[in-house]
């Protein structure tokens, strides 16, 4: 398992994390995604052999958000 932090773009309230949230965890290989609307970032903890970060990533926009930035634990 990897985890990786998102910050992204256009959340402009709890809702839209929420939405977020909503639209990872419903992906095969992600084992836990956490959002926050006050720091405007995902953090995912996923099976790197089952998704990519790319994925991630356009999991996130096809939500109608933009990735602006990722960082590794």
């Amino acid at each position: 398992m990897k985890t990786v932090t998102l910050s992204i773009d256009g959340m402009h309230c709890d809702g839209c994390a929420s939405n977020v949230q909503l639209l990872l965890e419903r992906q095969p290989g992600i084992r836990k995604a956490s959002t926050s609307f006050k720091d405007k970032q995902a953090r995912i903890l996923y099976d790197p052999q089952a998704l990519t970060e790319d994925q991630l990533i356009r999991m996130v926009e096809r939500g109608g958000f933009h990735v602006t930035g990722r960082t590794h634990e």
